[in-house]
């Protein structure tokens, strides 16, 4: 079948086999599927462009992208470190391993700070479903994310270091350093979440001034 051709400036079509140059433009024709789209389709996209911009868009519940699956995957693995993963193995006075929920739930409560934070981090995710909620909630998931990291300093901080009457002896268990590598894993997700700006569509200026262009040349 005759292949389509167009003029790249009056946009008439002509068959292969009718013409080689526009008989209003004397300029060469081009195959219509590699003509960059004319200035009504330019303007008509942007005008839709404006009215539903991409990032505005409510995306699927199942859609993980955009970070959104990276956060919640963070999240999930920070909670199950906190409740069950050993965060310290005591040796003396007594024998125990600890958790960092065990820890909690005795006389270091402000652990449970960075636990809930994960849990309310999950339900931001979650719950914004746009690229420009996602970007709205970066701050607050880089503070959520930044508290379990800020918890585990001060714990190794004010962890008891024994008297002479009372010697203590405990190790910090892999929960420990993988809860803080979560944590930093989780700032750098919260940096990023809801990706890069989307690119907008073409303006109109610039397929004028092509078209001037071409007039020129013409």
């Amino acid at each position: 079948m005759p292949r389509l051709l167009a003029c790249p400036f009056c946009r008439e079509l002509f068959d292969s086999s009718e013409a080689e140059h526009c008989p209003e433009c004397d300029i060469p024709l081009a195959p219509l599927e590699r003509l960059p789209p004319s200035l009504a389709v330019i303007e008509e996209q942007a005008a839709e462009w404006e009215q539903n911009p991409p990032e505005d868009q409510q995306r699927a519940w199942l859609d993980f992208s955009h970070g959104r699956g990276l956060m919640l995957g963070i999240a999930v693995f920070s909670l199950l470190c906190f409740w069950l993963a050993p965060w310290v193995d005591i040796s003396s006075p007594t024998t125990a391993t600890r958790s960092g929920y065990s820890l909690a739930r005795g006389p270091i409560g402000w652990l449970w700070g960075g636990a809930v934070a994960w849990g309310v981090s999950m339900a931001l995710v979650l719950s914004r479903r746009s690229l420009s909620q996602m970007r709205g909630i970066r701050p607050i998931l880089i503070v959520f994310a930044a508290m379990t990291a800020s918890e585990i300093v001060l714990l190794l901080f004010l962890s008891p270091q024994g008297t002479a009457q009372l010697r203590y002896a405990y190790e910090w268990a892999w929960g420990l350093y993988a809860s803080l590598a979560l944590s930093f894993a989780g700032i750098v997700a919260g940096l990023r979440f809801g990706g890069a700006p989307l690119p907008g569509p073409r303006t109109p200026l610039a397929s004028v001034a092509r078209d001037d262009h071409a007039q020129l040349l013409h």
